[in-house]
């Protein structure tokens, strides 16, 4: 393989990776944006100081728990105005 066809594969696999990175931070957001108004500076607060792809990862399991939350409490809520 020459080396400008070894150069490009690298070049490729950077640009894969990058891309997956800014779609997972892109979800995040999404995500975070679901989150009632006065606790998402917190979790904009995280992702912004996340230093790896783990972290992230961390923080969407962070988020799924606040999303049941809300979705429990409007539930409980719901409920109580029956």
């Amino acid at each position: 393989m020459s080396k400008v066809n070894e150069l490009l594969l690298e070049l490729e696999n950077i640009m894969n990776k990058e891309k997956k990175f800014i779609e997972l931070f892109a979800t995040v957001e999404y995500l975070i944006n679901l989150i009632e108004p006065g606790k998402r500076d917190k979790f904009k607060e995280a992702l912004e100081n996340a230093e790896s792809v783990e972290e992230v990862y961390e923080l969407i399991k962070a988020i799924k728990l606040q999303l049941g939350i809300q979705g429990a409490k409007k539930y409980v809520l719901g409920l109580a105005n029956e």
